[in-house]
């Protein structure tokens, strides 16, 4: 007969949390030294695991030196990117 006990408080494995493409890109850009050069960012990416979507938005930069990654975003989404606001502070 099996234990009771055994299994208790063990919980599933929780379901990933989908990332944004901006939040894996800021992630495996962030050990590249800018200025970069348009390879230099997708070898970058691809040493620190970029996933197949990643690599595929990295590929269709346009071919130039970034200056930092708020270049290389803009370089992505074509504009920079919204970052959600954080909390509001009290005046």
């Amino acid at each position: 007969m099996p234990d009771p006990t055994a299994g208790r408080g063990s919980r599933l494995p929780a379901e990933p949390v989908p990332r944004s493409l901006q939040d894996r890109l800021v992630d495996v850009l962030r050990d590249v030294r800018y200025p970069a050069e348009r390879w230099e960012i997708i070898a970058g990416a691809t040493t620190r695991g970029a996933d197949a979507l990643t690599a595929c938005h990295l590929a269709r930069l346009p071919y130039r030196t970034y200056t930092d990654l708020d270049a290389v975003l803009t370089g992505v989404f074509g504009r920079r990117p919204v970052t959600p606001p954080g909390p509001v502070e009290p005046a």
